[in-house]
């Protein structure tokens, strides 16, 4: 009986963090804004214009989840970053409050 309650009292608990928690996302401020037209494993288009993914490139979702090129849909809004060789190596999708500001965001999970 009172292993039972244990448990329970520590199931609950954790649960209860785990809503609680925010997730940060470190979207850079120069972070250019677009809409995803296509994406491949090697190439993603961002506003009608073509870019190769860098090695190594993370998509990354609302959740701050890494998410596959495939599972990005057509006309997804996003932030995406450029490297030395303006290869795309790290894509945010994001939703309005994202794009409203500049600044890094801080989401709680749940809210999308």
């Amino acid at each position: 009986m009172i292993r039972s309650l244990v448990a329970a009292t520590l199931i609950a608990s954790l649960l209860g963090s785990a809503t609680a928690q925010t997730v940060r996302r470190n979207i850079p401020a120069d972070a250019p804004a677009g809409k995803i037209d296509a994406a491949t494993a090697s190439l993603i288009q961002i506003d009608g214009k073509v870019f190769k993914l860098a090695p190594g490139a993370r998509i990354l979702n609302q959740r701050n989840l890494t998410v596959t090129p495939n599972m990005v849909g057509s006309g997804q809004p996003a932030r995406y970053s450029l490297d030395a060789y303006g290869q795309v190596n790290a894509v945010w999708l994001v939703d309005p409050d994202d794009r409203s500001t500049a600044a890094p965001v801080q989401r709680t999970p749940g809210t999308n």
